[in-house]
């Protein structure tokens, strides 16, 4: 069954990848969705149209959570086969790329529409991945100025590995109070005020 389901959604993406041989993601997804991933990358990127379908799948993103478009997506009113053609001409309507309107043709033949989300999200993980990045966000009490957003992306070159091209996310959230907290890829760095105050609070509660 597996080999028959790797097998039939090839055979469904020939036409993204006919030209050229298989590209190999620079992320390893798994899975379904991870087949029509990989399948989109390869072609997209064979295609040259690889920006062009990460910018049109994020604008997509947001128009998946509408409750018109989610009632689209879930309905078993409409077969597969009229939800892919109606795909099709919005999708060359808003000027998506072949790459990407070929993808929505064929996830929405076979059904899996209601993966089209998370396929996006793997997506734009392996679209990190592609351009070496490493996404970083920092909250702060206040806006950060020139000198310490300067202090911080030094400190963060050398905190992450690899060489990685950093990508700063910078948010502001009044409720910490100061110093900062930094998430970094997969991990956690709370170093603000508020969280100081938590824990010595609960030292004081412990000590009562």
């Amino acid at each position: 069954m597996q080999r028959y389901m790797n097998s039939f959604i090839l055979n469904s993406l020939r036409n993204m990848c006919s030209q050229a041989k298989s590209t190999k993601p620079p992320l390893s997804i798994f899975g379904i969705e991870g087949r029509y991933v990989n399948a989109l990358y390869s072609a997209a990127l064979q295609m040259k149209q690889i920006e062009q379908v990460e910018k049109h799948l994020q604008a997509l993103q947001k128009e998946l959570v509408k409750p018109k478009v989610v009632d689209f997506v879930e309905t078993s009113m409409i077969s597969s086969a009229d939800k892919a053609k109606l795909l099709k001409e919005v999708a060359e309507k808003s000027g998506m790329p072949p790459a990407a309107i070929n993808f929505l043709e064929v996830v929405a033949e076979n059904g899996r529409l209601k993966m089209l989300r998370k396929m996006i999200t793997l997506f734009s993980a392996v679209m990190v991945a592609h351009r070496n990045e490493a996404l970083c966000e920092v909250i702060t009490a206040k806006p950060l100025d020139d000198s310490t957003r300067k202090t911080l992306m030094e400190a963060l070159k050398k905190f992450v590995k690899g060489g990685k091209n950093i990508t700063l996310t910078e948010k502001v959230d009044s409720s910490i109070i100061g110093g900062m907290i930094v998430g970094v890829e997969d991990k956690h760095i709370d170093m603000s005020i508020a969280r100081k105050v938590q824990m010595y609070t609960e030292i004081l509660k412990q000590s009562v």
